[in-house]
């Protein structure tokens, strides 16, 4: 068996494909690449590819026709969270900056005395986290 390269892509479900795209743009900076797609027949949603210039991390964000329109619950089985990695603390304190500068609400930067953290959340509920590893 082969290694992995890395991480392809992550794809999320959103209720509101708009304001998901715009928010994604905004706090975390993404861009979108090219422009919405029908997706295909069987999956049923439409879809935004979004890119991240800094770190080359693609995102697709998928709108479901037939959706439950819940918000995302860490509890259930399944996904709990992204990480995102940052490369110093200097960098995390910048995040938080462009994140109080957008009134984006984070956690404040918690230590586990191996990493340092910021937690957020898209407008459905995904939780997303800016880490940064200790040496």
């Amino acid at each position: 068996m082969s290694t992995f390269t890395g991480i392809a892509h992550v794809a999320v479900v959103v209720r509101d494909l708009a304001a998901s795209v715009d928010w994604y743009r905004r706090a975390l900076g993404f861009e979108p690449v090219g422009a919405v797609v029908p997706g295909p027949a069987e999956a049923g949603h439409p879809r935004q590819v979004l890119r991240h210039a800094g770190s080359g991390l693609a995102l697709a964000v998928h709108e479901p026709l037939r959706r439950s329109g819940d918000r995302f619950d860490p509890s259930r089985t399944g996904l709990d969270h992204f990480s995102l990695a940052v490369p110093d603390r200097a960098a995390l304190d910048g995040w938080v900056r462009h994140l109080d500068g957008l009134g984006v609400a984070h956690s404040p930067v918690r230590d586990t005395g191996y990493a340092e953290f910021v937690t957020l959340t898209d407008p459905d509920g995904i939780a997303w986290e800016l880490w940064v590893s200790r040496p």
